[in-house]
């Protein structure tokens, strides 16, 4: 039944990451890499780190499906972490910034993907 879960956490994943690189990268990426009036350091390191987050989120997706498929309980283990670190920064890191939860959501997307993750250790 815990396979269940993980494929579950492991597709929602999938999603999000299918959602960050088509949809963030025309509008958060693209803009971003295109922003002359920002310092050149800064508009790349920004960039880097939206890479960064690319391959962790294709990551935590692989994770939930190679412990659907192969059965270790690693695997689910670091996707649960990895979800529920992106779920805790994307929602504190909002709110310390005093900035609206309806327009930065982002942080929100990973609690079900934490959920179902802790649901498929329990199962």
């Amino acid at each position: 039944m815990n396979d269940l879960y993980f494929w579950a956490a492991g597709g929602l994943a999938a999603l999000w990451f299918c959602i960050h690189l088509f949809v963030g990268g025309r509008e958060i990426a693209r803009p971003l890499i295109t922003a002359t009036t920002l310092d050149p350091l800064v508009r790349n390191t920004q960039y880097l780190c939206w890479h960064f987050t690319t391959v962790t989120i294709a990551s935590m997706a692989a994770f939930f499906m190679g412990a659907a498929y192969t059965g270790a309980f690693a695997f689910a283990t670091a996707g649960t972490i990895l979800a529920f670190g992106f779920f805790v920064v994307g929602v504190g890191l909002v709110m310390a910034l005093g900035q609206s939860h309806a327009r930065l959501p982002q942080g929100w997307l990973f609690l079900p993907v934490a959920l179902l993750g802790v649901a498929g250790h329990l199962a």
